[in-house]
């Protein structure tokens, strides 16, 4: 088990487009055992990049999809937990990086069935825990 400390930070919408994919979204109900809300929450892990993750906490991995002419970006996952301190509120969600992502290194985007904001309260710039 890992645990990782990141800092909420605002996206630029993208992930909301692409979790309402409906090959996203059969493939993230899966993954996560439920149906995902419709958006993610960006982090950045205060530790470590996305590949020094990768060499401690091994990812599932979803392989770029092709259907028609349409390519769809793969990505990697984790199932992780997040710990929210103030609240002492836990949930389970998944943590992805997609294979195209326009991010720096040490960002990554989680995925629940809930709202994350609103359900732990959370504001960008606000420090929660990850649990890999």
């Amino acid at each position: 088990m890992l645990r990782v400390e990141a800092i909420v930070v605002s996206g630029i919408g993208d992930g909301r487009k692409y979790v309402s994919l409906p090959v996203y979204t059969d493939i993230l109900s899966r993954i996560l055992g439920s149906k995902p809300y419709y958006g993610t929450l960006n982090v950045v892990l205060s530790s470590l990049s996305v590949d020094e993750l990768m060499s401690i906490c091994t990812p599932g991995i979803v392989n770029d999809i092709v259907l028609g002419d349409v390519s769809y970006g793969g990505f990697y996952y984790w199932y992780s937990k997040i710990l929210e301190r103030r609240n002492g509120i836990s949930e389970d969600v998944i943590v992805v990086r997609p294979f195209r992502s326009k991010n720096p290194k040490n960002v990554v985007e989680v995925i629940s069935d809930k709202c994350l904001r609103e359900y732990l309260g959370l504001v960008d710039g606000d420090v929660i825990t990850i649990e890999f």
